[in-house]
């Protein structure tokens, strides 16, 4: 098999898991908020939590304006999920916090969506998890560098 077609399959598994993983999101939301959030909603909670605190990172790694983060951060403060203070070191700059409610909010989605997880990899073979477990680091870690680096939108 040619290198473009193995570069192919594996950009179509990758979006057909993309798909997956949108759809265990959509699931866990649908069972465990009762806020009504959306998924995009939901990935700044999880980004708050797990990555930055930072309005203007948050809307570089979802590829969104200046407005549109901060349209989304209004909506997620009105529902008590999230808290926007000035920073202690520079008051110009704005830092977030998951309230409890939110902070609650993403544990209770993310404890569903490792459920949902869990009985899928349940079905795989333990070497094919091995691999599966090595590609996706890799395929992190260049996600994450790529962002870092200013991600290339036109790729």
């Amino acid at each position: 098999m040619s290198r473009s077609v193995a570069s192919r399959l594996i950009e179509e598994n990758i979006l057909a898991a993309s798909r997956i993983m949108v759809n265990v999101l959509a699931e866990a939301l649908m069972k465990e908020s009762t806020e009504q959030i959306t998924v995009p909603q939901f990935r700044i909670l999880d980004m708050i939590q797990n990555y930055s605190n930072k309005p203007v990172e948050i809307a570089r790694m979802l590829g969104v304006s200046p407005p549109a983060i901060s349209f989304l951060l209004e909506r997620l403060e009105g529902k008590g999920l999230i808290e926007r203070n000035f920073s202690k070191a520079d008051r110009r700059r704005v830092e977030l916090q998951l309230t409890r409610k939110g902070a609650e909010l993403v544990q209770r989605v993310n404890v569903r969506r490792k459920r949902y997880l869990r009985r899928v990899l349940h079905n795989i073979d333990e070497t094919t998890r091995v691999q599966l477990e090595n590609s996706l680091e890799a395929f992190n870690q260049s996600y994450f560098r790529l962002k870092r680096e200013g991600w290339a939108e036109d790729a």
